[in-house]
């Protein structure tokens, strides 16, 4: 399985790099990007899952769920062809294909791959996980100071206030976002609603180093419930917990009708 993700999310990569110099965007219901490499990065996807893992179930951030869900197999692979699409059309390199998938509600091997820059996170579950073959460590608890690092959408200021005293970065893509709080180079990331594909590929790798999903409650991300493509409820801190229960307490979520 894990070779499967690591040569899928390559080829896939590719593709997508084969359309960054003629490709333009276009806004989607939801006001999020959509341009023809997201829907042929999918596509592909979708045709080597189909292969592979014909009885598996599938949701893509483009093309859904497609067929009815086969009960018969709880494996749920979840896909995003290009998360990070805004840099993606802007020439910027933060952006990347992510791969999961999970049975029970708890993922079981994922990727995410950044072409731009040639950067590969893998898991399998109770196997560890890896960036660029070099295995990650477990998380170790941080401090915050000034310098601390925390990942976070740059459109949070719309949706909640956050009393931070160290860095905040926004690269763009909620995937990156994950992927690197797995390094234990920042101390968490903050992801504002997510949906399924955006995250299960590089959570994958998160758990094998001791990290998980938390709300600001301090409760584990359910998985399942976000299974059919819902967001999940205001926003999620990825990476340790004893780290994310540091940053819980400086958050103050605005009140905003779903959608």
């Amino acid at each position: 399985m894990i070779e499967f993700i690591e040569k899928t999310l390559k080829d896939a990569g590719k593709l997508a790099l084969s359309f960054t110099h003629n490709v333009k965007g276009i806004l989607k219901q939801d006001r999020s990007l959509v341009s023809e490499a997201d829907l042929e990065v999918e596509k592909f996807i979708l045709s080597c899952l189909k292969t592979s893992f014909p009885n598996d179930n599938v949701i893509g951030e483009e093309l859904g769920s497609g067929e009815a869900q086969n009960q018969k197999h709880p494996r749920l692979w979840a896909i995003d062809p290009i998360d990070g699409t805004n840099p993606f059309l802007n020439g910027l390199p933060t952006w990347g294909v992510s791969i999961g998938v999970m049975e029970n509600g708890k993922p079981i091997a994922g990727g995410f791959y950044m072409p731009a820059v040639d950067e590969m996170f893998l898991a399998l579950e109770g196997e560890g996980a890896t960036k660029n073959k070099k295995k990650l460590p477990n998380l170790k608890d941080t401090e915050i100071t000034n310098q601390t690092v925390m990942l976070g959408p740059s459109s949070r200021k719309r949706f909640y206030k956050i009393d931070y005293p160290g860095k905040s970065v926004a690269y763009g893509s909620a995937s990156a976002h994950v992927a690197y709080a797995a390094t234990g180079g920042v101390i968490a990331a903050l992801v504002d609603r997510p949906q399924i594909w955006d995250i299960l590929g590089p959570l994958a790798v998160l758990q094998e180093v001791g990290g998980g999903a938390y709300h600001p409650d301090g409760h584990s991300l359910d998985l399942e419930k976000l299974a059919s493509g819902e967001k999940a409820e205001g926003p999620v801190f990825f990476g340790l917990k004893e780290n994310a229960e540091k940053i819980f307490p400086l958050i103050e979520v605005y009140p905003r009708p779903k959608s």
